[in-house]
């Protein structure tokens, strides 16, 4: 692993330190806007432009790296980045939030797909999988990590944003003074929502829904946490324990969607995360409920919640073949883009009637849903046998960019001859799409 990762470490440095202040701005961002005065309604569409941001940074970034090439792309989109963010400690308008945010997400995700294919550009088929996984548990740690960074001053002092925008300009120096050579240029990123419906119903249906509610979660988890009266400690355990969750549950559960049904395992996941949120709302009636016991119940939710997303992927490119991985993933995140842009505003709604506790009470409603419609596309559609095929799962870190999907190990091992002719895209089986 050590042979794998020194090349690249200049890069896995870069990310480490834009992790942890773009960590630091997904809690920081809603509670500041919280105190600001605005509506729970307010702060999701903030959530919803940055979401939405994502999609156009991942359409418009392929242009500027065949402009100024990586390098130079990276340090002019930190830069922005690191701009924006010093501008919301002064701004408070929510226009200006909403525009804010959504340069927000363009710029995060330009920086993800450079990050990425830079890695794509550094790996063979002999690492590719050490290398994603080892990014992928990276970037969750971090953001793990930069949750307790809101400790170190109050939400209502510009410190914590000046303290992500340092950690955003350090992110420039290690890529700027690496002497690996930058990789070739990228392609723009093709779009086909028809085959991801056509290899696999369920997958295109667990974007929505898990988008839908992870969507909601990072624009009004720290709502609800500040709605709750917990402290500012203690809201950052509960954040970090979700992300903690996600990241300690990503291998072993992806491990057992590749022995069993994938379908199985979306069940049980969305079974439990709907328990664990239903347990969060029931016990918000509680007034000693924080700290601890919340957290557990944050990692655990974080657990189930936030692992799905990579099995609905290895799901679908199941009976996909190696060209089709990239516009099936690129419509897969684009999917998944728009379904949390709108989850954040419908869960604030009922936020609005129930109080802090109707976050969770929405996630219960559709993780339920999610289950039921698992359960009946799984008593009416019959899977192939593919236990002699090689695993498909790879750990995701939630959403980052189409350029993810092409250091899946599996490209590697599809020979030539065996690709279908442009002209003549592979059908999945009928008994295998649901």
């Amino acid at each position: 692993m050590v042979r794998s990762l020194l090349p690249i470490s200049a890069l896995l440095l870069s990310d480490a330190l834009l992790l942890l202040g773009h960590g630091l701005l997904l809690t920081l961002l809603p509670v500041a806007a919280n105190q600001l005065g605005f509506s729970a309604v307010e702060v999701a569409l903030t959530g919803s432009a940055y979401f939405l941001g994502i999609i156009a940074g991942c359409l418009a970034t392929p242009y500027v790296l065949k402009r100024v090439g990586h390098i130079r792309g990276f340090a002019v989109l930190a830069c922005a980045y690191l701009i924006f963010t010093l501008l919301f400690a002064w701004l408070q308008s929510l226009v200006l939030w909403l525009l804010l945010r959504f340069a927000l997400g363009a710029g995060v995700s330009g920086l993800y797909m450079i990050i990425e294919s830079w890695l794509n550009e550094r790996a063979d088929a002999t690492n590719r999988g050490t290398i994603l996984s080892f990014y992928s548990m990276l970037n969750l740690l971090m953001i793990t990590l930069a949750q307790q960074l809101l400790l170190l001053a109050d939400v209502s002092y510009p410190l914590l944003f000046s303290i992500a925008a340092i950690f955003i300009a350090l992110s420039i120096i290690p890529v700027s003074l690496t002497l690996s050579l930058a990789p070739a240029k990228v392609n723009s990123v093709r779009v086909s929502f028809k085959k991801v419906w056509q290899h696999s119903h369920i997958a295109m249906i667990g974007a929505v829904i898990l988008g839908l509610v992870t969507g909601a979660f990072w624009s009004l988890g720290p709502v609800y946490a500040a709605e709750s009266n917990f402290t500012n400690a203690q809201l950052a355990m509960f954040m970090s324990a979700t992300v903690l969750g996600g990241a300690c549950f990503q291998i072993p559960v992806g491990r057992f969607s590749d022995r069993y049904d994938r379908r199985i395992i979306l069940i049980y996941n969305a079974l439990a995360g709907a328990m664990i949120s239903l347990a969060i709302v029931v016990a918000s009636y509680w007034s000693g409920f924080a700290g601890w016991p919340a957290a557990l119940l944050a990692f655990f939710w974080g657990g189930t919640c936030m692992t799905s997303y990579a099995i609905c992927l290895a799901h679908v490119n199941d009976n996909a073949t190696a060209k089709d991985f990239l516009p099936i993933g690129s419509g897969m995140l684009i999917t998944y883009g728009i379904s949390s842009a709108i989850g954040g505003p419908l869960a604030a709604y009922l936020m609005g009637i129930m109080g802090a506790k109707g976050l969770y009470a929405y996630m219960t409603f559709f993780l339920l849903l999610f289950a039921g419609i698992v359960i009946l596309r799984r008593r009416s559609h019959i899977l192939p046998d593919t236990s002699d095929t090689h695993p498909t799962f790879q750990p995701s870190a939630g959403i980052t960019t189409p350029m993810a999907f092409e250091i899946d190990p599996r490209t590697e091992h599809v020979p030539l001859q065996d690709v279908p002719h442009q002209d003549t895209p592979a059908q999945p089986d009928k008994a295998g799409v649901d």
